[in-house]
């Protein structure tokens, strides 16, 4: 079979029961007079790269961001989208235009059950690596530049409210899980901090403590007094290790962390019971309760105040007292 019919035949067929039919006929007819033109071949998959430069160019802009501080879990997600992308155009970096990098957006959107958002997230990481391969002359100027961000529906993430919050309280079975609780929502740290967390850390006079974010950065982060108590409680004689432990271990693991809130939201009824959305209720508390986005996002880590102010929940209350207040 002609390859262009099969073109014609493969793009008709997926528009077929989405678009009206007379639409149907006038994408075949269009697209049977364009290809007309143009001499088609298939894509040879089984054909190694041109070279490996790609791959070298993309492990010495891993080099960078590992240099620059960022976490390896971010480096790690750049390495696998950007490692796709190159290995799907199979041809020099320098070569790459914007059309290229449109035609495999297109191809994962068809591919798979991908959302806006997570075309948007790598369609970020791409613009990323070829602004540093531009930057370090390795290429003429990044062909991803001139592509819009792709817009989704941003849903807005609801903090815990007082009552489930209360819930969850009530439903933690051991000291561990309460003290955990408390932990999460009195200093809003990430899951990744309280994992690495050692009683050592914990200055309990000043009832504070020193944790590494991302990007290496430290910050003081608060315990409240109910967070003290319990904390003192589950830890009792213990001096030293890890802040909290497992079952068979010495350090509750991430996983061990997000399963323990997991089984504590299911005996309290309460949905999305996780470690950051603690975060977040700390977040949207304290701005509602009159603190300053400036201090919030020192709280919780945040270089840019745009990130902290994805994090809280505006009270719509709030907003029309403020509003009655400065208004009227």
């Amino acid at each position: 079979m002609d390859i262009r019919n099969e073109i014609t035949r493969k793009v008709v067929g997926k528009l077929k029961n989405r678009v009206p039919n007379e639409v149907v006929e006038m994408v075949h007819d269009a697209l049977a007079i364009t290809l007309n033109e143009y001499e088609v071949q298939e894509r040879n998959t089984e054909v190694a790269l041109v070279d490996d430069m790609p791959e070298k160019m993309l492990a010495m802009y891993l080099g960078t961001l590992r240099l620059e501080g960022k976490s390896e879990k971010t480096i790690t997600r750049y390495y696998e989208v950007d490692r796709k992308l190159i290995r799907f155009l199979r041809k020099p970096l320098e070569e790459v235009n914007t059309n290229d990098i449109r035609c495999y957006m297109a191809y994962r959107r068809q591919s798979g059950a991908v959302s806006n958002r997570t075309l948007d997230g790598e369609r970020r990481c791409f613009s990323s690596f070829f602004s540093w391969l531009s930057d370090e002359g390795y290429i003429g100027k990044n062909p991803v530049a001139c592509m819009k961000q792709i817009k989704y529906r941003k849903e807005i993430k609801k903090p815990f409210s007082d009552v489930e919050l209360e819930k969850i309280r009530i439903s933690c079975k051991t000291k561990r899980d309460r003290a955990l609780v408390e932990f999460l929502y009195s200093t809003g740290c990430r899951v990744s901090e309280v994992v690495e967390i050692d009683l050592g850390d914990i200055d309990f006079e000043q009832n504070q403590l020193t944790v590494l974010g991302k990007g290496n950065k430290e910050r003081t982060v608060f315990l409240s007094p109910v967070c003290v108590m319990h904390l003192r409680e589950y830890i009792k004689a213990r001096k030293s290790g890890a802040i909290f432990n497992g079952k068979g271990s010495e350090r509750l693991s991430k996983n061990g962390i997000e399963a323990a809130l997991r089984k504590v939201g299911e005996r309290a009824g309460v949905e999305n019971v996780h470690p950051h959305r603690f975060r977040r209720t700390l977040a949207t508390n304290l701005l509602n309760r009159g603190m300053s986005i400036q201090d919030v996002a020192e709280i919780l880590g945040h270089a840019d105040l745009k990130t902290t102010q994805i994090y809280c929940y505006i009270d719509k209350k709030n907003v029309e007292n403020a509003y009655r207040k400065y208004a009227d």
